[in-house]
């Protein structure tokens, strides 16, 4: 048979690759794995809605209670305009009447001296007042000053009074809005700072749900990819199933020889999809024989399935070796039926005690893996 290096690679492939069932069973074990993982981003994205909602909710109540106090600030600030109005208003007029005053007491002092001009000796005492009270007090026992000019005078001695306690009162009242004021304004800019943190939060709730959207858009898109291997995959599997088995030649090297001696078959053919025999050895790294006389077709090495040795035993029909340690044989020796061609054990996957066994039919261009029992 002349060998063809690109099957050659096909076939290499095929012995430590996998076979279709496992191929299929791991890709739904991907899609379990994404579907999985899409709910979590979903339950993620849920929960990142409803953090956003209960934000959202806040946000609302700070902007109605900073309009709120804004509407405060703005009628707090009218009625501190109205007050500084209302005490500019009143010291002018307490300016006119201590200015009022002031004339009636020196009309009443203008007076006294008229009098005393006359009367010195006997007004004398009433010039030495210290007081506009102890003034009109001793203006009482002059019997010609005017009762009209000491009446208006304490009116408006009264009037002016009145006017600064107004005042002050006005005065203590802005005070009181001032600090009301101060208080409403250092609230407002605290609720305005929690504005800010709330609104950079949202934005980024916004950039993680934007981001678990796209994994998600991203995952649905291979979900519908995986979904289309496994129908592929099916579509192979159950025409693997259903092609009609090879005939066997047996004309092309007679009966096949058990390859471990004392062994017994611990998966036959087809069991689980596997298009090998899982031949049990009774003890771990016994010898492999050869089913039959041939020539070293290949010789491989991979790591977790051991050393791979394959022989050609006719035009068409190959055997093929799997878990060995590394073999005493190479490519291209002729081997006898029987002949020892390496010991289990080789693989890190497969158990030192297992042969993986298979028989290959070269037809039609390429190689079919067949069911090795009719060959013993």
């Amino acid at each position: 048979m002349r060998r063809v290096g690109s099957w050659l690679l096909v076939l290499l492939a095929l012995a430590a690759g996998q076979s279709l069932k496992t191929q299929l069973e791991k890709a739904e074990a991907l899609k379990a794995q994404r579907a999985r993982e899409a709910a979590r981003i979903e339950a993620e994205l849920k929960n990142l809605d409803q953090k956003s909602r209960a934000l959202l909710g806040e946000l609302k109540n700070l902007e109605a209670e900073l309009a709120r106090l804004g509407r405060e600030l703005r009628s707090l600030d009218r009625r501190r305009r109205a007050l500084k109005e209302e005490i500019a208003r009143l010291s002018r007029e307490e300016a006119a009447r201590q200015a009022e005053l002031a004339g009636l007491k020196d009309r009443l002092g203008a007076l006294l001296v008229r009098l005393w001009k006359t009367r010195a000796g006997h007004w004398l005492p009433a010039l030495s007042a210290g007081s506009f009270t102890e003034l009109a007090v001793k203006t009482r026992w002059l019997s010609d000053l005017s009762r009209a000019d000491l009446a208006l005078a304490e009116a408006t001695r009264r009037a002016a009074e009145r006017l600064r306690r107004t005042r002050d009162a006005r005065r203590a009242l802005l005070a009181e809005l001032e600090k009301t004021r101060a208080a409403r304004a250092r609230t407002a800019g605290r609720l305005a700072e929690k504005k800010r943190a709330l609104k950079a939060t949202l934005a980024q709730l916004e950039k993680s749900k934007k981001a678990r959207q796209i994994r998600l858009a991203a995952l649905n898109k291979s979900q519908r990819a995986l979904d289309a291997e496994i129908e592929r995959l099916k579509k192979a599997l159950e025409a693997e199933r259903s092609r009609a088995p090879l005939p066997v030649p047996r004309a092309l090297v007679g009966r096949l020889l058990f390859p471990i001696a004392g062994g017994r078959i611990l998966a036959r053919y087809g069991q689980d999809g596997h298009d090998f025999e899982w031949i049990g050895a009774p003890r771990a790294g016994a010898p492999v024989r050869a089913a039959g006389d041939g020539q070293v077709f290949a010789v491989l090495y991979y790591g977790n399935v051991g050393w791979t040795v394959m022989l050609q035993h006719s035009e068409k029909l190959f055997t093929q070796y799997v878990n060995l340690q590394e073999p005493p044989v190479a490519t291209g020796d002729r081997v006898r039926q029987g002949e020892v061609i390496g010991y289990l054990g080789g693989g890190a996957l497969i158990p030192p005690d297992v042969l993986w066994f298979r028989v290959a039919l070269w037809q039609n261009g390429r190689f079919y893996y067949v069911n090795p029992d009719p060959y013993f």
